[in-house]
C-alpha cells in the first residue's frame, strides 16, 4: 500500500511581478521580456499542480473505496477492488512523480529569473558608468573649446566699439 503523502509540499510558488506596461498573457512571447514570460510559465505550472493536487485526492478516495471492497464476502467484486487499488496506487505515484517534476521546474523557472533580473540590473549598471564616462568627455571637450575660443577672442585685433579682451578667462 501506498504512504500518506503531504500533498502542502507541493503547493503554489508565488508569481513574479509583471513589469508596468507589460501584458501578461499575449499571443506573441518572441518580443516579450523573459520575466513576463517567466510568470506565464509559473502560473501555467501553478494550475497543473492544483490540477495534480485535486487527481491525486480522487485517486485517494478509489483507493480507500477499493480496499473497504476487498474486506467484503463477494470474490468477484474483491478482485475487481485489488485491480482498482493497484491502478489508483499507480496512478498515485506518477502523480506524486509529476508534482515532483513540476516543483523542479518551478525552482528552475526561479533560478532563471533570478539570473534574469541580475544580468537586467548589470546591465543598467554598466549602462549608468557608461553615461558617466560620456557626460564627463563632454564636459572636458566643452570646456577645451570654450578655452580655445576665448584665446581666439583674446587674440583678435580691437574693433571701434567693442570690450577689450579680459586678461584671465572668466571662472
Amino acid at each position: 500500500m501506498m504512504e500518506r503523502v503531504d500533498l502542502s509540499l507541493f503547493g503554489c510558488w508565488p508569481l513574479p511581478a509583471v513589469p508596468a506596461g507589460a501584458e501578461p498573457h499575449g499571443l506573441e512571447y518572441k518580443s516579450a521580456d523573459l520575466v513576463t514570460l517567466y510568470g506565464h510559465y509559473a502560473d501555467l505550472l501553478n494550475d497543473l499542480t492544483q490540477e495534480m493536487r485535486a487527481q491525486f485526492e480522487q485517486f485517494r478516495l478509489l483507493r480507500e473505496g477499493a480496499e473497504a471492497l476487498m474486506r467484503g464476502e463477494d470474490d468477484a467484486a474483491a478482485k475487481l477492488a485489488r485491480a482498482d487499488l493497484k491502478a489508483a496506487s499507480d496512478a498515485m505515484s506518477v502523480i506524486v512523480r509529476t508534482l515532483e517534476k513540476i516543483d523542479a521546474l518551478q525552482r528552475q523557472l526561479c533560478r532563471d529569473r533570478e539570473a534574469e533580473e541580475d544580468r537586467a540590473g548589470q546591465g543598467s549598471e554598466a549602462l549608468e558608468a557608461a553615461q558617466a564616462r560620456l557626460l564627463a568627455l563632454v564636459d572636458t571637450q566643452a570646456e577645451a573649446k570654450a578655452l580655445m575660443l576665448f584665446e581666439r577672442w583674446k587674440s583678435q585685433p580691437l574693433d571701434a566699439g567693442s570690450d577689450p579682451p579680459l586678461a584671465a578667462p572668466p571662472s
